[in-house]
């Protein structure tokens, strides 16, 4: 190895880098020079004047960096920015910076990422919703701006949200959902229900019923049992029964025959995302193995339940030992659906069905 001057290292680096032609991080090192800082300089020398790079870009960014007397902590600063850039864009962007005055290197460089990198700020027509536990949810719509401004023009600011949902409702409009989806219910809370419906339909004091009971439909959606009976339960749809014990036990015709009985049992189960504290409805939910078809686990009913895409990929379907330890897991807790967290906690049971 030749001598090495470590004071010009540590000045105008550029001009001083030739000579670490043949240094490795160990010979700086034993020279005095801190791990960190030897490891920098040798990736320097190999990135400016080392083969494999952009000759043209090497010349024109060594000339700019000589121009202005970059120093050490000035091509530190320059590399910085350059790791934060498009892998695409790296060699253009060094290039850049070498040019640029010390000091100005954050301001140069972000203001040539936006340039490079155009943001598509163009709303995408969608709509979404997000539910709240007191039974109210939100509405979010993106479109064209004439079609919605016909829209909230002709709202009632009044009663901003009966108006919304009397125009949708109306002729032509979105109307109201029949649950037709299956509606779950314990068998305990089912004979609520009666006991309060049948005292709607004869003028019975309703005082020896509790208060009223709420529901979740599969996809999602919550209501009284008033609501419920309203949109036509006991004349459409579905009936599933529930052991707290054993969980799902069957599924019951009312008008039809079910036509993919897990899936129903499956909805009964759970009308949301079963890992905890997601609330993704059923109808966007994939049906997930609780022991993998790839580790011999089989599709019946004890052994399946319902995820999202999201969490769907994240459960460890092959932990070792059995312990989750990133991310966590389903199982079954008796008859219940349950998540255990990493590092093999109780499982927690998640079905608001449980």
């Amino acid at each position: 190895m030749n001598e090495i001057n470590i004071a010009a290292l540590l000045g105008s680096v550029i001009d001083a880098l030739p000579q670490l032609e043949h240094a490795t991080t160990t010979d700086l090192v034993g020279l005095g020079v801190a791990p960190d800082t030897a490891e920098f300089l040798v990736r320097l020398y190999r990135l400016y004047y080392g083969p494999g790079q952009p000759s043209r870009r090497q010349r024109s960014a060594i000339k700019g960096a000589r121009r202005h007397g970059h120093g050490l902590i000035a091509m530190q600063e320059i590399e910085r920015e350059v790791t934060k850039t498009k892998t695409t864009q790296q060699w253009r962007m060094r290039q850049q910076l070498c040019a640029t005055p010390a000091g100005q290197f954050t301001t140069v460089a972000r203001k040539l990422r936006r340039e490079w990198n155009p943001k598509d700020d163009t709303p995408v027509e969608k709509v979404t919703m997000r539910r709240y536990a007191n039974g109210t949810a939100t509405m979010s719509i993106t479109a064209r701006d004439v079609d919605l401004t016909d829209v909230y023009d002709a709202i009632d600011q009044s009663a901003p949200a009966e108006s919304f949902l009397n125009l949708v409702r109306g002729e032509g409009g979105a109307g109201r959902l029949n649950y037709i989806p299956m509606i779950t219910l314990q068998l305990d809370t089912f004979a609520k229900l009666l006991a309060v419906n049948e005292c709607d339909h004869t003028g019975a004091d309703s005082a020896g019923a509790d208060s009223d009971i709420i529901v979740r439909a599969n996809n999602g959606a919550r209501m009284t049992g008033a609501e419920l009976a309203q949109r036509i339960l006991f004349k459409h749809g579905f009936v599933a029964i529930l052991s707290r014990v054993h969980g799902p036990v069957d599924v019951y015709r009312m008008e039809r025959f079910a036509t993919d009985k897990q899936r129903l049992l499956l909805a009964a189960e759970s009308p949301e995302c079963a890992w905890l504290d997601c609330h993704v409805p059923f109808d966007k939910c994939q049906v997930h193995h609780i022991t993998s078809w790839a580790d011999g686990g089989e599709t019946n009913i004890r052994n399946l339940t319902v995820l999202c895409p999201h969490h769907n990929g994240a459960n460890e379907d092959h932990p070792p030992g059995g312990v989750p330890v990133r991310r966590g897991r389903m199982t079954r807790l008796g008859g219940q659906v349950a998540w255990q967290s990493p590092g093999g906690g109780v499982p927690v049971p998640t079905s608001p069905t449980n």
